[in-house]
């Protein structure tokens, strides 16, 4: 995208970006770690924040050693989180609605690029009500190698008949802020747990406080570049 120019399409993460569903999964994540004698911190669950299940794997073995293998923890989180999105609601963050509104208005393609595998995925979107308004949907699954790699918006553009040049990829995490600039996007932060670090601030994109600041920056003409070309913002 050049400066000035409005993006062909957009691509979402899900989790942290559109679902405010970060805090139920570590809350989670806590629980099951307990239950299996895993001695749990929470610094742990954050640094799994915008990783697939292969990556947030090896968080675990990293942190806690062959003595407590990732498989069992990922069965028994994978059994208690569907559970809990089935049973409790699923918010959507502020600004998600109005945003997918004025893209639709605007015949905007939207696709869903989330480290969340397909089948899980599809069922937060169902559950938030907001499944259909996406052409495509890309979980963590159905691709090589999971971000900060490329390969999932790559998968994404090309699912929307784009060029990954031509798109805006909105992210919450720095794995996926880097995943997008990989794959030649322009990339609007939106954080969520986690502020930016310094080194993420210092790649230029824009770092906004919500969704609602996202449709403002859109809306009103605000520039959306590469990287290469803008000052970081962070409001």
């Amino acid at each position: 995208m050049k400066e000035h120019e409005q993006p062909r399409a957009v691509i979402f993460d899900m989790d942290g970006l559109m679902l405010d569903t970060e805090r139920i999964a570590l809350r989670v994540l806590a629980e099951t770690a307990l239950s299996l004698g895993y001695p749990w911190r929470d610094e742990i669950g954050l640094a799994m924040v915008g990783l697939n299940s292969r990556d947030a794997d090896a968080i675990v073995e990293r942190h806690f050693g062959p003595q407590y293998p990732p498989g069992p923890l990922r069965d028994a989180f994978s059994r208690r989180y569907m559970m809990t999105i089935e049973s409790e609601p699923v918010p959507v963050k502020p600004g998600l609605l109005e945003l997918l509104d004025w893209l639709e208005e605007g015949g905007i393609p939207c696709a869903v690029a989330t480290s969340t595998r397909r089948e899980r995925a599809l069922l937060k979107l169902d559950r938030a009500g907001v499944r259909k308004r996406f052409a495509v949907i890309i979980g963590g699954d159905e691709i090589a190698h999971g971000k900060p790699a490329p390969d999932i918006y790559i998968a994404a553009a090309t699912g929307l008949g784009m060029a990954p040049q031509r798109c805006l990829a909105l992210e919450d995490s720095a794995p996926g802020v880097r995943s997008a600039l990989a794959a030649g996007m322009a990339v609007i932060m939106v954080p969520d747990m986690l502020p930016p670090s310094l080194d993420i601030v210092s790649l230029g994109h824009p770092i906004l406080p919500t969704l609602n600041h996202v449709l403002r920056l859109l809306r009103d003409g605000g520039t959306v570049a590469t990287h290469n070309s803008m000052n970081a913002r962070y409001v």
